[in-house]
């Protein structure tokens, strides 16, 4: 792509011959990026002038008006040149873009082992083994390790905020409440979804190597927008109301087995 002058002018001859070279020569274009700046290689045969002649008579047609045309032949071969040129500028874009990602997120990695090995250092170890591994988990994870790590954290936010549903139990069931969906997309890079029991689908952002959540939260609990899950609210209102209505106010609560179809 960073061929020039000579370099490029054999290029050219040698995939798309003699004819194409005379097209480019007689307009400047001695560059692949000045070949894709030009907006359209064949407005010579437009051009109202004596110099352009000799081109336009041994590689086009004069029609009735006196105007050119451009032989099908040369034209079709050029364009479809050009078009494998720009193809190839699209596809070395995305490879550079993800070459730049997997830089950040090699960076990334070393950052967090580092902080980890710190705090490992100068930290008590916790009592509680599952969550030492979750956080200490790096950001080049395999697919399946990505899944446990968003199932061990919902887990741990359902404990932590069963108390503002007024609940003494709430738990959500991958696979039955939820469904993760974790893929390589077309340029490789990762991709994260998760799926509710109302049918609701949410994309997954990354965030340090490891997917978030707070979409699939915000869905479970954000009564004033209107985005909380349907299914789970009802549910909700269930519990409030046989609450009040029995001795014990601490019953347990978990989400209704709902499944996608």
């Amino acid at each position: 792509m960073s061929l020039r002058d000579d370099k490029f002018i054999d290029f050219v001859k040698e995939e798309a011959g003699h004819v194409a070279v005379a097209l480019l020569e007689v307009q400047g274009i001695n560059c692949v990026k000045l070949l894709l700046m030009t907006d359209n290689v064949f407005s010579i045969m437009d051009l109202k002038s004596k110099s352009s002649n000799d081109f336009k008579n041994k590689y086009g047609y004069m029609q009735d008006d006196g105007t050119f045309v451009i032989q099908p032949g040369i034209k079709g071969n050029v364009q479809y040149r050009i078009d494998l040129l720009k193809k190839k500028c699209i596809d070395d874009a995305k490879l550079a873009k993800l070459s730049k990602r997997n830089q950040l997120l090699s960076s990334l990695d070393t950052t967090t082992d580092t902080s980890s090995t710190i705090a490992k250092a100068t930290s008590p170890v916790p009592s509680n083994s599952s969550s030492e591994i979750i956080t200490s988990k790096s950001s080049n994870l395999s697919i399946n390790e990505h899944k446990t790590y968003l199932i061990d954290t919902l887990n741990s936010w359902c404990e932590k905020n069963k108390s503002k549903f007024d609940l003494s139990q709430l738990s959500l069931v991958e696979g039955q409440h939820y469904f993760i969906s974790i893929f390589d997309d077309l340029s490789g890079a990762l991709k994260g979804n998760i799926k509710c029991c109302c049918k609701k689908s949410l994309s997954l952002t990354i965030f340090r190597g490891k997917f978030q959540l707070s979409n699939f939260y915000r869905h479970l609990q954000d009564f004033r927008n209107g985005n909380t899950c349907n299914t789970i609210k009802e549910r909700i209102k269930i519990h409030q109301l046989t609450s009040s209505t029995t001795p014990d106010n601490q019953q347990s609560f978990a989400t209704p087995n709902t499944m996608l179809h």
